[in-house]
């Protein structure tokens, strides 16, 4: 397999992998599935609006489902993870922005706080937005879409097929939206999901883990801890830990019938994907490698910087192979890897 191949491979097997993840939610024109995990929708709109650079349907339908199901995202928190990505990301997120707060009319201002221009973000040069899978930029349009080039990005002007569905907060991967629906957008639906999911936690790493500031997390924690659900501990040397009776929560969440309903699994998807944007980053160096050897470091390098996110999440990942691999060896037990992680099954 060729190293332009088998970017390839990855790509199109994240590609995949974010279709389901959005067919999940309610979005158009992909096999609907849910996985053993909760969704995280404000990690996974920045991964997306990132990747789907490369599918331009995918980017688009992403738009349809933001006009349709706004109201789900929570702002403050999306925020506050598009802080650590870089100047061209945060300009494309308030691209975005800026596009919904002018189709989203019963959301405008919701997306206008994030669609707040810089004097430098004016001067940027102007780029388009949508590449090629292989890497190369799309023809510059004839009409250009205003909103998305005053960030500089350019595409076609368009409209969107407002085909997709309200989300389903009966599907377990979608449980952040059900307790959205009962608790409000904020921290604390946030902190009641990482309780539901974690046998208990301490308020600096429930905020670490949830993407809040420690002190709105701690705060919530108290509050939450006052309705006698939310209980405390004491744990290790005199740090309170907060903790919930997950079969009692579950029967209310899930139903009477819950014996044989299982609670979603957590992802730290904040920093699973900023793991996998890694790995794009290192296979865009692979390409340029000659060396066999260099080649395949790079490959152990990237499965070795998924597989520690993920391990962390208690999934069943096949191991990172060791040293002495010959390249092609590496190769294949990459796309094995990727496709298990990814739950993809290695479809092309």
């Amino acid at each position: 397999m060729s190293q332009k191949e088998f970017k390839h491979f990855f790509l199109e097997n994240i590609l995949n992998f974010l279709w389901r993840q959005w067919s999940s939610l309610g979005v158009a024109g992909g096999a609907r599935s849910e996985d053993e995990w909760v969704i995280d929708p404000e990690a996974l709109l920045l991964f997306s609006i990132e990747i789907s650079r490369y599918e331009p349907r995918l980017f688009d339908e992403i738009l349809d489902w933001l006009v349709v199901n706004g109201r789900w995202i929570d702002i403050q928190r999306l925020r506050g993870i598009v802080k650590s990505k870089d100047e061209k990301t945060q300009r494309l997120m308030s691209a975005v922005a800026y596009f919904l707060s002018q189709e989203a009319k019963s959301y405008r201002r919701k997306w206008q706080a994030l669609a707040e221009l810089k004097a430098s973000d004016l001067r940027v040069k102007k780029e388009m937005l949508f590449t090629t899978r292989e890497g190369k930029p799309f023809p510059r349009p004839g009409e250009i879409s205003e909103p998305f080039n005053k960030y500089g990005f350019l595409r076609e002007n368009f409209s969107l097929r407002k085909m997709s569905r309200p989300v389903s907060v009966a599907a377990r991967s979608n449980m952040r939206f059900l307790l959205r629906a009962i608790f409000g957008i904020g921290s604390r639906s946030e902190c009641i999901l990482y309780l539901l999911t974690h046998e208990a936690g301490h308020p600096a790493e429930i905020a670490d883990a949830i993407g809040i500031s420690v002190r709105a997390t701690q705060d919530t924690l108290i509050e939450l801890s006052d309705s006698g659900l939310v209980m405390t501990r004491i744990k290790g040397k005199r740090k309170i830990e907060y903790w919930l009776s997950q079969k009692k929560w579950g029967e209310f969440l899930l139903g009477t019938a819950s014996d044989e309903q299982k609670l979603p699994m957590w992802l730290d998807w904040i920093s699973l994907f900023s793991a996998l944007n890694k790995v794009w980053d290192i296979l865009d160096e692979v390409e340029q490698v000659v060396s066999d050897y260099l080649r395949s470091s790079k490959l152990r390098e990237a499965m070795e910087t998924i597989s520690l996110e993920f391990s962390k999440s208690g999934l069943d990942l096949p191991a990172v192979p060791g040293e002495g691999i010959s390249p092609d060896m590496y190769e294949e037990e990459f796309q094995k890897f990727i496709a298990k992680v990814l739950r993809t099954g290695g479809e092309k």
